[in-house]
């Protein structure tokens, strides 16, 4: 028998306390009882929700934690992403200077010290503060707004739920780093700079500066094109991945919910969010990191499409996925530290 009942008098499976708020209304307690009949037929210990993202209880509260997961794995994964930045544009208007990540590192170290692989931190932290807390703190609403069911993982339903999914993480994440494109550009720029003969900036306030001066305040938007297809991929494919991989993993009893389900949810959330993104982060590397004329006008490419016109006759389609496995490298580890202290933090504090 079934152990509890919501108010509509639909029994409801166990671990499910939410009554009436998460079944429904009390006229509808005929659909909801068929509804968590079937879901109980599917996993009789699936409580209710444990399919999801962990979200916090309020937007304001995930966003908190958004930012703080994602700064904490910015620091972690830096040197990775300074490795897979300077490849990208490896190649760029003149000689390649790099073969492969484990050369690039090399020669950063021995030219300009292990500080190189840390460039670009200050703004990277501050980027991830606002894109990180903006991204993963609106996902969940949105998706709840969609009406993305977790409980239809399978069938026609489950395809809905997926699509939904997808499109509350692509919304998110445009809407992220449309706000948060300065410091994108800024943490490019100051990584790219030891490519230089002479270093152009001499810390975060001064490439601001610099770059409002030479470009204007709408320079500071330069490359949002490229960062925004970029973003919508990766978080359309970061999070709804996620969300779904971890839902299937614990219905179909293959993991329970703990640090293992997290950690394997959050690898295939991290190659397909690695394979969906590198072509727009290639573009997005190459129209940040070019040299400007006086007036901030891009001397390599006039912008996104003539820089992926240019790319593919030019180098060929594979350029598209340069640097692919630091970006893998970087990814993987990056999402995994965010989803795992994501679902810490609303374990622990609500």
């Amino acid at each position: 028998s079934l152990p509890l009942a919501c108010s509509s008098g639909s029994a409801l499976p166990r671990g499910c306390s939410r009554g009436g708020s998460c079944c429904g209304d009390a006229d509808s307690g005929g659909a909801q009882r068929r509804r968590h009949l079937r879901l109980w037929a599917v996993s009789e210990d699936l409580p209710c929700g444990i399919g999801r993202m962990s979200e916090s209880s309020s937007v304001v509260r995930g966003m908190v934690y958004g930012g703080f997961a994602s700064c904490s794995a910015e620091c972690v994964t830096m040197p990775v992403d300074v490795v897979k930045t300077r490849l990208q544009l490896d190649g760029a208007g003149s000689t390649r200077l790099y073969n492969g990540s484990v050369d690039c590192a090399r020669k950063l170290l021995r030219s300009e010290g292990a500080r190189a692989l840390f460039k670009g931190l200050s703004p990277a932290l501050l980027r991830q503060s606002t894109y990180g807390s903006i991204r993963y703190g609106l996902y969940a609403p949105l998706r709840d707004a969609l009406g993305a069911d977790t409980g239809a993982g399978v069938g026609a339903g489950g395809q809905l739920a997926l699509g939904k999914k997808v499109v509350a993480g692509a919304a998110a994440g445009a809407l992220a780093s449309g706000i948060a494109n300065p410091t994108d550009l800024v943490k490019v720029r100051m990584q790219t700079d030891g490519m230089l003969k002479e270093g152009k900036y001499r810390g975060v306030a001064h490439c601001f500066g610099q770059i409002v001066r030479d470009e204007g305040v709408v320079g500071l938007w330069t490359g949002v094109g490229p960062t925004m297809g970029r973003a919508t991929a990766l978080a359309a494919a970061e999070l709804a991945t996620y969300d779904e991989v971890k839902l299937r993993l614990r219905r179909s009893g293959t993991l329970q919910d703990g640090l293992p389900l997290h950690v394997s949810a959050s690898f295939f959330s991290g190659f397909a969010a690695t394979l969906a993104s590198s072509p727009f982060d290639v573009v997005k590397s190459r129209v940040m990191g070019q040299p400007v004329d006086a007036s901030g006008r891009g001397l390599l490419y006039r912008g996104t499409v003539d820089c992926l016109a240019q790319l593919i006759q030019n180098e060929g389609a594979r350029s598209l996925y340069r640097g692919f496995w630091p970006n893998f490298g970087r990814i993987v580890p990056r999402v995994t530290i965010i989803f795992v202290a994501l679902e810490q933090l609303k374990a622990k504090f609500g």
